[in-house]
């Protein structure tokens, strides 16, 4: 092999190894969090971070120290948190990764500074259940680094990775000094426009389309913007109408022939209604003229999350993108693979806010002996969800 190409062989190996590394000396909790796609150095997932008010802080706070399955969440929170509150961020300008395949070099170099992201969302469920000093300040650190950084493109997939910086950005706004607050104001509105023209624009209702649906709504419940909030429950109402079947099925499970899909686009709207207030049960069950909803395509899922049902994946995509990631090996988007049921647990954890049926379920997927809080969502949801 020539030396410029062993050079490069060994520097993309060098990326991967260290990588799986890193992933072995994470906590069980964090592992857990990083789930499916974690054992690729080009791919990461996020841990949900909802927005919480300063009465659902309460809530949470109280549950913990009042509910003994609660109480130990909290502590091995706390036991992952603490190594990472002195590190410094690292922003990048540009994101290379929508659209890429996963072992792409410039994939794997972006989601190696990108994966903090991962960090930020557990630092901001610490605070959420704490408001430690240490990780407000953490949180701030990393939103003025990133802020001052990244320049917005408008691209969802890229900037849906953002959602944990913003949601501890809207709770700590009102403490950021006002030159601070002003630069990041700025560049939130920056991207809130880029979305917002997408969300009003754009005709591919697809799972890209309630990703800048999810972050139009949390950019106007940062700036108080009504405008922007009223478009994006537009928004999630045309993505009903477009994309979602009466029978359960989905725009996205038509064209990706893939549950993966399906469930990633219904994700960002229940996280729409999760922030909707009392709104939010109504979102969720909403049907559209033709008979859609939101509610009827969580059901869809759930004989294949049980079990009753099984379903090769990935057979029919007409997305040349997908094929690229099947001709590149990667295991996850190969034909014919069969749906994993616990790859419904993530979707069915923010469903059951709004339908408690699913709860028996979504413990037996956890495989959990807890009879209450399998995991921090199902604890937030308490929070969110508190009982009449």
């Amino acid at each position: 092999m020539p030396i410029p190409s062993l050079l490069r062989s060994l520097g993309h190996w060098t990326l991967v190894i260290g990588h799986c590394l890193a992933l072995a000396l994470l906590p069980a909790t964090a592992r857990a969090d990083a789930a499916e796609g974690s054992d690729n150095p080009g791919d990461f997932t996020i841990a949900t971070t909802p927005p919480l008010d300063a009465a659902q802080r309460a809530r949470l706070r109280e549950l913990i120290a009042t509910d003994a399955e609660a109480a130990a969440l909290a502590r091995s929170l706390r036991a992952e948190v603490e190594p990472l509150l002195d590190r410094q961020p690292r922003p990048l300008r540009v994101i290379h990764y929508e659209g890429i395949v996963h072992t792409d070099r410039r994939r794997i170099a972006t989601v190696a500074q990108l994966r903090e992201m991962s960090d930020v969302a557990l630092v901001l469920r610490h605070w959420q259940a704490t408001e430690d000093t240490r990780a407000a300040d953490y949180l701030r650190r990393f939103t003025l680094a990133w802020a001052s950084t990244y320049v917005p493109t408008g691209n969802d997939v890229n900037e849906n990775k953002f959602y944990p910086l913003l949601v501890a950005y809207e709770a700590l706004r009102p403490g950021f000094e006002p030159a601070d607050r002003e630069r990041v104001d700025a560049w939130i509105t920056a991207m809130a426009e880029l979305h917002a023209k997408e969300v009003a624009n754009s005709r591919r209702f697809n799972n890209r389309y309630a990703k800048h649906v999810r972050l139009l709504a949390l950019f106007g419940r940062i700036l108080d913007r009504e405008d922007w909030s009223a478009a994006a429950g537009e928004g999630l109402r045309r993505f009903v109408v477009h994309s979602l079947r009466p029978d359960g099925t989905s725009l996205d499970l038509e064209r990706r022939d893939s549950l993966t899909y399906h469930t990633s686009a219904l994700r960002p709207i229940i996280e729409l209604a999760l922030i909707a207030g009392d709104k939010g049960p109504e979102l969720y069950a909403w049907v559209s003229p033709a008979g859609g909803s939101i509610k009827k395509s969580v059901d869809y899922v759930v004989p294949f999350a049980s079990g009753e049902k099984t379903r090769e994946e990935w057979r029919n995509t007409t997305v040349e993108l997908d094929r690229r990631r099947a001709a590149a090996g990667l295991e996850e988007y190969r034909p014919g693979r069969l749906y994993e049921p616990r790859s419904a647990l993530p979707l069915l954890e923010e469903a059951s806010v709004f339908d408690p049926s699913l709860l028996p379920l979504v413990l037996k997927l956890h495989g959990s002996s807890a009879t209450r809080f399998a995991s921090w969502t199902m604890l937030v949801n308490a929070a969110l969800s508190p009982a009449p």
